[in-house]
């Protein structure tokens, strides 16, 4: 027999069946999220930090001391990828020392 009714249409009872599985998985997953997200505010009622932590990311001041060479070959009007080559850096750290540094107009 199978999914199908001897006239080739959709058994019935299937499609039921399979409305009620979507059914139960959705709640599920709202359930799950309900579960993530009352945890995540009870970690931060009491005091808990989310995100990145302090300090992952570098100053202005130690972006231009770490890729002063970069900077000053951008200023001269090389190419990216030679910039990149000659210091050893990737091609978008070049791009982000040029937008930061460069390019501000």
């Amino acid at each position: 027999m199978g999914i199908f009714n001897t006239d080739g249409r959709l058994h019935p009872f299937l499609t039921i069946f399979i409305a009620v599985l979507g059914t139960g998985a959705e709640m599920e997953r709202k359930n799950i999220k309900f579960r993530i997200n009352s945890g995540k505010e009870k970690y931060i009622a009491e005091g808990g930090k989310v995100g990145r932590k302090e300090g992952y990311r570098k100053s202005d001041e130690k972006l231009q001391e770490d890729y002063a060479g970069v900077i000053k070959q951008l200023r001269k009007g090389y190419p990216i990828r030679m910039i990149a080559k000659n210091e050893g850096v990737g091609i978008s750290t070049v791009q982000r020392m040029k937008k930061k540094f460069v390019d501000v107009a």
